[in-house]
């Protein structure tokens, strides 16, 4: 099921960039609209792959977060030595 949403997802962004190239002449009312047909299916695609922390994309942001707690640790350190 995750896995036909997805690809639903990816069908929706495909068909709006389509519509978008072949309509030519947009107006204001038009640049919302795409926006809202646009961020609807890429936050859901974001929270499909997020799910869990199990994909790709959740485990590459466990990882950076995981970087910035090393990070901020080896400064913390780093000031304690230097107080010495």
């Amino acid at each position: 099921m995750r896995n036909i949403s997805i690809a639903l997802n990816l069908l929706l962004i495909g068909t709006s960039v389509w519509l978008l190239v072949d309509e030519h002449s947009i107006n204001g009312v038009d640049i919302f609209i795409y926006g809202v047909v646009f961020a609807a299916p890429l936050s859901s695609l974001v929270a499909l792959l997020l799910k869990g922390g199990e994909g790709w994309l959740g485990l590459y942001f466990k990882r950076k977060a995981l970087e910035e707690r090393k990070k901020i640790e080896q400064l913390k350190s780093d000031e304690k030595d230097n107080r010495r």
